[in-house]
């Protein structure tokens, strides 16, 4: 009996140690778990802070930017209405510097070109162009576009404008958007230049073929003789990739 009593604390030592070792583990475990549980609550905190600041940029990019476009373009057409002489020149100036101002500012904030609308800027286009006598003719591929390539062609699509209005007397305008052997191509045509005028300089033009080439794309600009000058960029649709 005394052999039996002694055998038998013996043998409760292996399971309990063994309880023992499982317990801690299980305590190591729950530990790494709720670290890990912290770590995944941090960063969800901050990809929603960054979504809401990404969001915010957007907003304010869709909402200010395109009305600062559409007040630069009218003060620009009232400005060069305006006869030479007229003391409303030196103002108007000021005022269209102002704006692009602003608007080069609202970009340096928000940083959101990416998220420009092709859709907004061809609806928008064909309102500006209207309103100042000049017909548009828009014809736009259905084709899905990469964001960046649309995002860039929303660009080209806002600048072409701008260029119309300031540099020429369009009665027509015209943008077409076609996607072929997985090339997105824009076209922009209108008449009303002075065909004496070289075309292809400018800061603006220089921009819109820095954005293209990143994506692998190219930019090129025609005056015919007959006054029609036409923007034509090339870009892959998915940017960066022709296959």
């Amino acid at each position: 009996m005394s052999h039996i009593a002694l055998v038998t604390p013996l043998a409760l030592l292996a399971p309990l140690a063994l309880l023992g070792t499982l317990l801690i583990a299980g305590l190591v475990v729950l530990v790494m778990r709720l670290r890990r549980l912290r770590v995944m609550q941090a960063e969800a905190a901050r990809q929603a802070a960054a979504e809401a600041r990404e969001q915010f940029g957007r907003d304010v990019h869709d909402l200010v930017s395109s009305r600062l476009w559409l007040a630069s373009l009218r003060s620009e057409l009232a400005y060069r209405l305006a006869d030479d002489d007229s003391p409303l020149r030196p103002a108007l100036a000021d005022v269209v510097q102002s704006i692009r101002q602003a608007s080069a500012d609202i970009r340096n904030v928000t940083r959101s070109f990416r998220d420009v609308s092709l859709a907004s800027e061809l609806a928008n286009a064909r309102a500006v162009l209207h309103a100042y006598g000049t017909d548009c003719k828009v014809e736009a591929t259905e084709a899905e576009l990469g964001d960046e390539v649309s995002a860039v062609l929303a660009i080209m699509v806002r600048e072409a404008m701008t260029n119309v209005l300031r540099h020429s007397r369009a009665t027509l305008c015209t943008i077409e958007i076609v996607v072929r052997g997985g090339v997105a191509t824009l076209t922009v045509a209108n008449d009303g230049v002075d065909p004496s005028v070289r075309p292809g300089d400018g800061t603006g033009l220089d921009n819109l073929r820095n954005r293209a080439a990143a994506l692998d794309g190219t930019v090129g600009t025609v005056l015919d003789p007959d006054g029609w000058f036409r923007l034509i960029a090339e870009i892959p649709r998915r940017g960066g990739d022709r296959r």
